[in-house]
């Protein structure tokens, strides 16, 4: 990632904006006023009960503004300790409780789902990209790799073969590490008085694409083709389109949010007493729950990798999925374990089209 605390950054900016549309925190300075001053209305309380405007006046110093706000996103109080555990690892629990009304203990929904969504989004560029780990060992750049395969070479402890095929991977990895997909590689020749076979061409492949392929392209956007043009532009800088695509993922799990509410509504739909806004709560506590869980495993795959924790994930979600029809919805278990399997169908093919768009609105946005 070319910039992850840049990225890092501008998400925690989007993530707080949304906050502060939603005018979600309670506002806590104490009112200086005896009567509105929209109105005219006596003031009892912090609001005025005729036009519903906050009474708290706004001249307060800088700093009590920026604390109050830092409060208001991340809902500083005893409710974080309340609603955590809960969440994570008593599935279904906190959401039919807060159904129930038992509300003022809990984080707000759509707020826990920002908080741990800006979690996730600000954790996994800066452990990914900066690669940080709890590992004592630092990893060596590539320059450092191929200083440390010479050594070997010239101490006699590689033959000639092994050192050209480490030195091959080397840059290979380094290709993929810079956000290209590095096509076929031709092996030098393993003899020193044989004359090397000359290297492919720069772009051999750009992404997945043929060099042929992307020469036709580029040949019909330079004739006018402004698609062409445009396509051809967008697999030269893979790199950047990565980049893009992450700044729109986000976006997109957002708006996966009521599709997920729909599709709860589909498989519950001759359930009466369940409305769409219950629904879209059990959706934003399933998302958060998935959210923390995440950044967990962004940083449990430094010490154990990644192929563990994605299959941990996999059981977590799943599991979370069936105790959500299990102690939500009320349903059996035979029940609760068939809609989970006609769930996560439905849902993995929104989430690979949602993916698919942030890919395309990333180009789009080149």
């Amino acid at each position: 990632m070319s910039d992850p605390l840049g990225g890092a950054a501008d998400t925690a900016i989007e993530h707080a904006a949304a906050d502060a549309v939603a005018r979600i925190g309670p506002l806590k300075s104490a009112a200086h006023d005896t009567q509105c001053l929209n109105c005219g209305k006596a003031l009892v309380g912090d609001f005025c009960h005729a036009c519903g405007q906050g009474a708290q006046s706004l001249r307060r110093p800088f700093w009590s503004l920026v604390g109050e706000s830092i409060e208001t996103l991340f809902a500083i109080d005893g409710r974080v300790a309340r609603t955590l555990p809960d969440l994570l690892l008593h599935p279904g629990r906190m959401t039919r409780l807060y159904l129930d009304g038992q509300r003022a203990r809990f984080i707000p929904p759509f707020r826990l789902y920002l908080l741990a969504s800006l979690v996730f989004f600000v954790l996994l560029p800066v452990v990914i990209g900066q690669r940080v780990g709890f590992m004592s060992q630092v990893e060596p750049t590539f320059e450092e790799a191929r200083a440390q395969i010479e050594e070997s070479y010239q101490q006699g402890d590689m033959t000639e073969a092994d050192y050209q095929e480490a030195i091959s991977g080397v840059d290979q990895a380094e290709a993929m590490r810079r956000g290209g997909i590095p096509g076929p590689v031709a092996s030098p020749s393993v003899n020193a008085g044989e004359e090397a076979a000359p290297a492919p061409p720069d772009g051999e492949w750009a992404g997945l694409m043929p060099k042929e392929a992307l020469d036709a392209i580029r040949e019909a956007g330079e004739k006018g083709d402004g698609d062409a043009a445009r396509f051809a532009e967008v697999m030269d800088r893979p790199g950047q389109l990565a980049e893009q695509t992450r700044r729109w993922i986000p976006r997109m799990m957002f708006v996966l949010l009521p599709v997920f509410a729909c599709l709860l509504a589909l498989v519950y739909l001759w359930r009466r007493q369940f409305l769409f806004f219950d629904h879209l709560i059990v959706s934003l506590h399933f998302h958060a729950a998935l959210f923390f869980a995440m950044s967990i495993g962004v940083i449990g795959a430094q010490l154990v990798g990644w192929g563990w924790v994605a299959l941990a994930l996999i059981i977590y979600s799943n599991v979370y999925l069936y105790r959500l029809n299990r102690v939500v919805y009320g349903r059996g278990a035979f029940s609760s374990i068939l809609r989970t399997v006609t769930l996560d169908s439905i849902y993995f093919c929104a989430l690979l089209s949602a993916l698919l768009m942030a890919v395309i609105f990333g180009a789009l946005s080149l």
